[in-house]
């Protein structure tokens, strides 16, 4: 077995990367994945029987700990022992665990990787995912998939309310006026923007576009709630202008987010912002509107254009006596030269591989909307890197004030106060 220190020379690792160094006694190493999906069991399986066909000195052993059972399975095996060698991670949790010293550094795997392949590791992950993994100068994961949002919108309603089909909403300005138009045109019929308001991951999805492009930050330059800014202020007033407008649901500042999904779905609103995934449940479906339905970037702000990144990794943990033999599994599963493009298809996520998102089948319409607006998507905390809290910053902090502004129970000035003393809160325990 590889000792736990053990950290190859570049030659030496990128032999073992590239599945040319000498047979040696079997080492096994432990791969917690956290999908049930039949499909993407079997995609896993596939690449696993491919890189021991490779490696046959390696044995890969996979169990699969479902999404919401991960973070419970991950805290106790700290506390008790029994961590995997390699794991899927949410990116929004990279950097509480990197912070308590339970990640390894991937950066020498990297760049012998980047040797014995001729590019960059480090220069072929999207832009925002630097954010998430690059941590105090270092690399603690390796992009799996990545999703972002963009804009769905129906050209048909967009000629009905006299607007040009061909024209999406450049601005938030521009959105909140699209939205007005149509719902004015289809008697309320039709709610012109699908605006979630409640407390639910998809308003943050959605808000954070918003007050990255009006110049407002999560963390100030002392690591503090960077909210309190006139900036946020302006973004959270524009946002919650589409409630006040009633261009969304008036029950948007309750309802969960996939019921607004849903909404967008049975034809109720006109433009969502949201995930791939939507395409293919329009026509999935057969929705009488499925062949009106364009997608467009997210409207920008003052100060540009930002989208949601969502995704996760695969991640070395620090514990493992095997990690070369790990590091070497987790290039193979997130490396295009490895098992990352039939993983990627099977999940129906764009790979965290920039360069082989410009291949099929995202090259085609509508992932090419995504994949451009990838490279202008990024975490929530933007332009700093991911902090330990994360994790407990997006559950509800944000949403809550947008939802107490939305139902009149505060104004923007102490729904922003009390959103920073919450958010203070958490950075000091």
């Amino acid at each position: 077995m590889l000792k736990r220190s053990s950290l190859l020379c570049a030659a030496t690792a990128a032999a073992l990367l590239t599945g040319s160094l000498a047979a040696q006694a079997q080492t096994e190493v432990v791969f917690w994945q956290f999908s049930t999906r039949d499909a993407y069991v079997q995609a896993w399986n596939d690449a696993i029987a491919a890189f021991e066909a490779q490696n046959p000195d390696i044995d890969v052993v996979m169990e699969i700990v479902p999404w919401s059972e991960q973070q419970q399975r991950l805290v106790s095996a700290l506390a008790s022992g029994g961590l995997p060698d390699v794991s899927f991670l949410g990116n929004n949790v990279v950097a509480q665990f990197q912070a308590i010293g339970a990640l390894a550094p991937l950066d020498a795997y990297f760049e012998a990787y980047s040797e014995a392949e001729g590019y960059s590791v480090a220069d072929d992950i999207w832009p925002g995912d630097r954010g998430y993994y690059n941590l105090d100068g270092q690399w603690w994961a390796s992009p799996l998939a990545v999703e972002t949002r963009a804009l769905y919108y129906r050209r048909d309603l967009f000629e009905q309310a006299g607007l040009d089909p061909d024209a999406p909403p450049q601005t938030w300005s521009e959105m909140l006026d699209a939205a007005e138009a149509i719902t004015e045109a289809t008697d309320g019929e039709v709610y012109g923007w699908a605006a979630p308001m409640s407390i639910d991951y998809l308003t943050l999805h959605n808000f954070m576009s918003v007050y990255l492009s009006h110049g407002a930050r999560l963390l100030n330059d002392e690591g503090q709630c960077g909210l309190d800014s006139d900036e946020f202020r302006q973004a959270l007033g524009a946002y919650v202008g589409a409630y006040e407008a009633g261009v969304t649901h008036p029950d948007a500042a309750t309802m969960p987010g996939n019921e607004m999904r849903r909404g967008f779905l049975d034809g109720r609103f006109a433009m969502i912002v949201d995930y791939p995934g939507i395409w293919a449940d329009l026509h999935n479906e057969g929705a009488a509107f499925a062949d009106d339905v364009a997608v467009a970037m997210v409207p920008e702000g003052p100060e540009g254009r930002f989208a949601f990144l969502g995704g996760w990794p695969l991640v070395l943990w620090a514990e493992s006596d095997v990690k070369d033999a790990a590091a070497a599994w987790i290039l193979y599963a997130t490396r295009p030269e490895g098992a990352l493009r039939e993983l990627s298809v099977s999940s129906g996520m764009i790979p965290g591989s920039a360069r082989m998102a410009q291949q099929d089948p995202w090259d085609e319409y509508p992932f090419t909307v995504f994949v451009e607006q990838l490279q202008q998507a990024y975490p929530y905390q933007h332009p700093d890197q991911a902090i330990a809290e994360m994790g407990q910053l997006e559950v509800d902090t944000i949403q809550t004030a947008i939802q107490t502004v939305a139902l009149g129970q505060s104004g923007v000035d102490d729904a922003v106060a009390a959103l920073c003393d919450d958010i203070n809160e958490v950075l000091s325990r």
